[in-house]
């Protein structure tokens, strides 16, 4: 009888464990079987680095610009960098990140815009842009700034993550620059080329900026050299009380041409030539000293940075600094060049 009840009870231990077996283990989880030869694929999600990231993604996988590299030459080095390391270097080196986050995120826009451009169009052999200021833009590596600079510029490219801006669908040139003195300037004045969103518009609250105005002065002597040098045919006066006669301005108010010596200059040779902050300035001669009075700090042409914190404090945002500066463009998200 004893031996019959423990036979029993062996018996049912066995297919208790037969079944916790075939229901996957003690654990409890379900098991998942292998996929067969004639199993469908999942389906795939629509998009691409240009169409936009599946839904499912975390945030960071999803954003547009840690996914786009571009090819940089930084001092004679070709580097690979996502658009994310790029711009927020750009922002490290070419504007104070002590601005509000309004013309941070401003300037982001405008250096997506100006970098992707750049990329359809190679600038460089090899490379879309380089990172000299005076050819393409500045750039500063993001892993040798100061942390918390490099927080608040990653933080602007991060809020506008693909945005960038479009004049009837192309993408604009959107050139910038660091202060107005109180009006920019149209394209056509400076480079000769007529781009309709690059038009002069005021840009009030820059008194701030280091070089909002300057004063230069020159020997007398040096000046007549130097304008002698440029127009070996110029015979000024005795008196230098008829050196100086009419000046026509710019619809931004810069110097198209000033008649010395009864010879006509242009303010952008004469800006080059003496290293003048910018085009808009007046000229007055001394008893012994040429003094030029400029305005503003650059070509003038597009974003005034200064402008820009400016209009932040006033409480505009990102896109309407971008509309302000850059006429009768929209700003979207990146879906590929258009033109």
């Amino acid at each position: 009888m004893r031996e019959s009840v423990l036979i029993t009870l062996i018996v049912a231990m066995i297919w208790v464990a037969l079944a916790l077996l075939a229901m996957g283990g003690a654990g409890g989880g379900q098991r998942l079987s292998a996929p067969t030869p004639d199993s469908e694929p999942p389906a795939a999600s629509a998009g691409g680095p240009e169409t936009g990231a599946p839904t499912e993604q975390p945030a960071e996988a999803a954003a547009f610009d840690r996914r786009f590299r571009l090819p940089v030459l930084a001092e004679g080095q070709l580097l690979s960098l996502t658009l994310h390391d790029y711009l927020t270097g750009v922002l490290l080196a070419e504007m104070p990140l002590s601005f509000l986050e309004e013309a941070l995120k401003a300037q982001a826009v405008a250096s997506r815009t100006y970098a992707l451009r750049s990329y359809a169009r190679r600038r460089h052999e090899g490379a879309a842009l380089c990172t000299d200021s005076g050819c393409c833009q500045g750039w500063r590596d993001p892993a040798l700034a100061e942390p918390a600079a490099r927080e608040r510029a990653e933080a602007a490219v991060r809020a506008t993550d693909g945005l960038v801006i479009r004049y009837e669908g192309a993408l604009i040139d959107a050139t910038f620059f660091s202060c107005s003195g109180g009006q920019t300037e149209d394209a056509a004045a400076v480079w000769g080329s007529d781009l309709p969103y690059l038009r002069a518009v005021e840009s009030p609250g820059e008194e701030g900026a280091a070089h909002f105005s300057d004063e230069l002065r020159i020997p007398l002597a040096e000046f007549r050299a130097a304008l002698e040098a440029l127009d070996p045919e110029l015979r000024l006066p005795e008196d230098p009380a008829d050196w100086i006669g009419p000046v026509t301005r710019t619809a931004g108010g810069g110097v198209e041409t000033i008649t010395l010596g009864g010879r006509p200059f242009t303010g952008k040779a004469l800006r080059k030539r003496f290293g003048l902050r910018s085009t808009a300035f007046s000229l007055r001669l001394d008893a012994d000293e040429a003094v030029f009075e400029t305005r503003g700090f650059g070509h003038r042409v597009g974003m005034s940075q200064y402008g820009a914190e400016a209009m932040a404090r006033a409480g505009n945002d990102f896109e309407t600094i971008l509309k302000w500066y850059y006429r009768g463009v929209t700003v979207e998200p990146y879906v590929g060049e258009k033109n």
